[in-house]
Parts: structure tokens; sequence; C-alpha cells
């Protein structure tokens, strides 16, 4: 009987033994992720001492846009400067961000590893001081256009506050990422005595708004992933749709629509009637495979989460889910990488901010890496979304974004209500691209309270992506 006890304690210390090695393990794996992953998050941390600390010993480096304009620099005495013109430092504030860290997600913070010199190597280093020459840090030239960032925000609607992201699909750079309101980093006081303007706030890639209409890219495409005979589909929109205890409403009838009749016209009831067959289950996997409810983790900036609910409250939470009101929000950026996945075929990439980075000695330094290309929807379906897209650009809502000279603009306008009443003005979005291989530009426009989606957002749209062409970006 003891001999037995003891074998049964000896089995048992040994399984204790093997989970704590176990926990270990896991605990050594995902310290390796978070550095791994993280890491340089860490690094930029305004709150960071060694941020504070570096500033007194290294020259902090330059940064230009994709046309080689100086952005920002650090002067002879050490202080951080900016451009010239007022209007250009206030075009890019957000993107490049301040000397104090208040904009902890602008170029100078969030890539301060680069610029400070935390990236240099032992003997970059060991080169400085055998030349006696100061430490400087690495010089970022950003993918961003100064010039289209200048006229994005001479273009905005005066008063108004919002953001416009211009991506090249193929190459998956960020043309410009343009936040409204914006601040001068050369008068920070200002900025910070009028928090309230919120212009400290990157919109393009922290402002959460309802999608609107836009979202009903996710829901056709999750429709023809997952819904048979929709070639017969036939919807007879009388202005409201019951259900559960609340309807959708149209400002007008439609009449009957077919499944392209409903997406061009922008028919938030045949869309709810969609939700139904498609279910929680169905439509949540497709928002989820196009990046809601995702934690992106990209190299070369933060984008908030955008948010998807999949805890099936009610049918008819689900209902406006599908029409992107309700819980969903979305940012700029993502709705821009939605347009861009479509523009594609399917496959979502990882866009690009940092172009190029040079080191204090004249060498070029890797790019920080990035995950490749998930496809997200097949060819087939992508195709057809576009299809829809192009056709209200061409005869639907999205008429104000089309453009002349043989180009060919695909995309959706929404109109995404701001509050449950409508006391408050709708949000004002267009989401599109061009089709033409020599101009694969992909925009996402939200102006806040902006009103319709196709008589505010898209004629913005229509005159950014015309200089984007005129600028040969």
């Amino acid at each position: 009987m003891g001999v037995f006890f003891i074998k049964v304690i000896k089995r048992r210390i040994h399984m204790l033994v093997m989970m704590l090695l176990v926990l270990f393990a896991l605990m050594i794996a995902y310290s390796c992720y978070s550095v791994y992953f993280y890491g340089g998050r860490w690094v930029s941390n305004p709150y960071n001492p060694r941020i504070s600390s570096q500033k007194q010993n290294v020259i902090m480096g330059t940064v230009t846009d994709r046309d080689g304009t100086v952005l920002a620099y650090t002067d002879e005495s050490g202080t951080r400067c900016y451009n010239s013109s007022k209007e250009t430092r206030m075009a890019v504030s957000q993107v490049v961000g301040d000397s104090t860290g208040k904009v902890s997600t602008g170029v100078d913070t969030f890539h301060a590893q680069y610029m400070l010199g935390f990236r240099s190597s032992v003997f970059e280093r060991l080169a400085d001081a055998f030349t006696g020459t100061p430490q400087r840090g690495d010089d970022l030239q950003l993918t961003i256009s100064e010039r289209l960032s200048r006229y994005i925000t001479e273009q905005f609607p005066s008063g108004k506050r919002g953001a416009v992201v211009v991506l090249n699909y193929k190459t998956n750079e960020i043309l410009a990422m343009v936040s409204m309101p914006q601040f001068d980093p050369t008068d920070m006081e200002s900025a910070l005595a009028d928090e309230d303007a919120g212009a400290l706030i990157n919109r393009a890639t922290q402002g959460l708004y309802p999608p609107g209409s836009t979202f009903k890219i996710v829901t056709l495409a999750s429709a023809l992933q997952n819904l048979p005979d929709l070639e017969e589909f036939a919807f007879d929109c009388t202005g409201y749709y019951p259900v559960g205890n609340y309807s959708v409403t149209e400002a007008s009838a439609h009449g009957v629509q077919s499944l392209s009749d409903a997406f061009i016209h922008s028919c938030n009831t045949a869309f709810a009637s969609l939700s139904q067959d498609l279910g929680y289950g169905m439509l949540g996997a497709t928002a989820e495979a196009l990046g809601f409810n995702e934690n992106f983790m990209f190299g070369d900036l933060i984008v908030y989460n955008s948010s998807y609910p999949i805890d099936d409250l009610s049918a008819e939470d689900l209902a406006w889910s599908s029409i992107g009101q309700g819980r969903v929000l979305a940012t700029p950026m993502h709705m821009a990488l939605i347009a861009a996945t479509i523009a594609n075929d399917g496959v979502m990439n990882e866009p690009h901010l940092l172009r190029a980075i040079t080191t204090a000695q004249g060498g070029s330094r890797k790019l920080p890496g990035s995950f490749s290309g998930k496809r997200v929807l097949s060819e087939e379906i992508a195709a057809r979304v576009e299809r829809e897209m192009i056709r209200t650009v061409k005869s639907g809502t999205g008429t104000r974004a089309a453009l002349s000279d043989g180009y060919t603009v695909a995309g959706k306008t929404g109109s995404a209500e701001a509050s449950d009443d409508k006391s408050i003005e709708s949000h004002a979005w267009f989401v599109g691209y061009i089709t033409n291989d020599n101009a694969p530009y992909a925009i996402s426009v939200l102006v806040e309270n902006g009103g319709s989606g196709g008589s505010v957002a898209a004629p913005l749209a229509r005159k950014t992506l015309q200089k984007a062409i005129n600028l040969g970006l």
C-alpha cells in the first residue's frame, strides 16, 4: 500500500513538473512574440525615459515626403523643426506628429526607434566615434505626397471634421492620410489649449465611425459567398422593412429591386432582408475576413480596431449591422483597405507609410517587415462586387465620383446616421478606387456630420483622385 502511494505521489510530481515546464515555455514564447510584434511600439512610447535621454545625445533624423520635400528636421542647435510653410505643416501634422510626443501615432514618435538611432549597429556607432561625428539617427522618406495632402486640405468642406485616405493598391503605399481638423507642430500651445477640437487625433487611423452604406460592400460579398439563387433575387422595397420590434426605413420606396439594383440604389430594406438569411454567423465571418474585429499589427502605423457585433443580440441589430449602422464601427483607413482588397481581386495587403530609411552613413536600412497578401475573397466574388461598384458610380448613388478621360471609378457611398433620432447630421462617406492599371488609387472619404455621401463625399473623392492622376503619383 505504501509503495503504491509513493508511486502515485511521484507520478503527480512528475506531471506537475511537466506542467510548469510547459507554462515556462509558453511564457518565453509569448515574451518573444511580444518583443517581435510590440517591441517597436514600446521603444517609441513617448513616456519611455530612453526617448528623452536619447534626444539629448542623438541628432534626430530628417523626415521627407515621397518627392523629397522636407517635413521635419533637426537644426544645429538640436531643435526639432518643421516645414517653413504653415499650410504644409498642418496638412501632414497627424502623420508627422510633434516634438513633444503628444501625437503618439505620428512618425516623430512612432518611428523614433529609427530617427533616434536605436536601430544603429555597433559598427555604425563606432564609425561616428572614430570620425568624431555626433551620433545621428536615420532619415525617413514617407510614401505620402505633401502636394496631394495640401490639396485635400484645401478641398475639404470648410469647418468640418473627418479624414481622407488614398492608397496605391498595387504598391500598398499610403499616398495621403489627411485628418481634419489639423494643428501646427510649431505652435503646440494653441493645439493643447483647444483639445476639444480633436486636432491631435488622426481620424484616418484612430477615428471609429459607423460606416453606413459603404458596409454594403461587405454584406454583398457575404451574400454572394453564402446564399444561392441570387440572380433570381427580387425584393419589393415599400420604404420600410419590419424586423423584430423596429422597422428599417428608406427616404422613399424603390419598388422591385434586383440584387444589383439594391446595391447601386443603396436600398436599406433589401439588405436588411438579406441579413436575416445570412445571420450573424455568415455575415460576421465575412466581416472578420475583411478585417473587422482584427488587431491590425502593421509595421508602419497604428490602426485602431474596427468592430462588427457577432454576439447575436437581436434580429433588428443584425438588420442594422448589414447596412453599417448599430454597433458597426470602422476607421477610414480600414475602409480604404477594403476598397483596395476588391481592386486586388480579393487579396488584402498591408499599407505602407515608410518608403526608405537612410542611415547617417548614407546606407539603406531594411524596411519593417509586413504580412504577405492574404486572400479574403475569391476572385469571382471580388469581380462581381467590382461590377456593382462601377455601376454605382456610373448610374447609382455615386455618380459625382465619376472621372472623365477614360478612367473608370468603382465605389460606394454612405450616409451614416450619427444619432438615433436623426437630430444630428449624418456622416458622409465614399469608398472606392480607379480600376485603370495606370492609376491604381483606392480612396476613403469621411466627412463627419457632412450629410449625404453622394453629394458631399463623392465629389471630394473625385477631385482627390483627379489630383493624384495629375501629380502622377
